[in-house]
Order: C-alpha cells, then structure tokens, then sequence
C-alpha cells in the first residue's frame, strides 16, 4: 500500500490535526450554544472558529470578508445562518 505523504494530504499530519481539533470545537459550540446564538444573532450569518463566534454579519458576503480581514480562511470557519423560527416540516 502506498504510504501519503505531506505533499499528497496538502499539509502536514501535525497541522491536520490541528485544523481537525478546532472545527470540533466550533461544531460543539454550534450546537451546544444554538439557543443563545439565536438571541444574540438572530437571522444573521456567523462564523465559528476554534470555540469562539468570532464574526458576524447581515450578509454572507459581509461575513466572509470579515474573516479574511481577520486573518481566518473562510473554509477553516464553520459558516452558519441563525434562524429565529425553524421551519416545521410534515412528510
């Protein structure tokens, strides 16, 4: 069997790690925190990294731009829009 390499995976396994570690904890604040994140940012968009809601705005675009300006590459964030009223649906 052929053995990855850094060069194969696009980072070392050390910064895999890493990257896996903190999209973990922003999922665990994603949805352990959902009912105070709809209070404190109702219908917008937000992006979660490490364990941190670390931007927010009204638009995606806005939020997008906000993290590149804060040095965070939008895929290494968890990107979700806040509903206040979830949808019911009956199948």
């Amino acid at each position: 069997m052929a053995r990855l390499d850094e060069k194969a995976l696009g980072a070392s396994p050390k910064q895999i790690n890493r990257e896996l570690r903190n999209f973990s904890r922003a999922a665990q604040l994603l949805s352990s925190k959902h009912p105070r994140l709809i209070n404190e940012h109702p219908t917008e968009w937000i992006g979660i990294y490490n364990k941190d809601v670390c931007i927010s705005d009204q638009t995606l675009e806005g939020l997008i731009q906000k993290l590149k300006e804060h040095g965070i590459k939008p895929n290494d964030a968890i990107i979700r829009f806040i509903e206040v009223n979830k949808r019911k649906m009956i199948l």
